[in-house]
């Protein structure tokens, strides 16, 4: 493990808190009716597909630094860290594809 990780732990929450803030603004709103309602509901989702992509590449990063290497299996953490990693891009992903359909309506 290096000896940057403790950082990186601290920007993987910042990210998580930016998720958590912007999925905050989609939960607590009501339907969006008013343009300037689908115009929020639009920016959050937007705020969510780049935290996803950027918190994706956090873990990612994370995973390769408990990475051990020549071992036969990868370790716990890392496999855990790798699965989050896809986790977030996917979530990144389906938040890309929601504010796509806003667009086409």
């Amino acid at each position: 493990m290096e000896s940057g990780t403790p950082a990186r732990w601290q920007d993987v929450n910042a990210t998580a808190e930016m998720i958590a803030q912007a999925g905050g603004k989609l939960e607590n709103a009501p339907e969006a009716r008013t343009p300037a309602e689908i115009t929020a509901a639009r920016e959050a989702l937007l705020a969510v597909t780049t935290a996803g992509a950027r918190l994706a590449r956090q873990l990612d990063i994370l995973a390769s630094s408990y990475e051990t290497l020549n071992a036969a299996e990868p370790s716990a953490v890392h496999v855990a860290l790798d699965q989050a990693a896809a986790a977030a891009e996917d979530l990144g992903n389906c938040a890309k594809v929601a504010a796509q359909a806003i667009d086409d309506d």
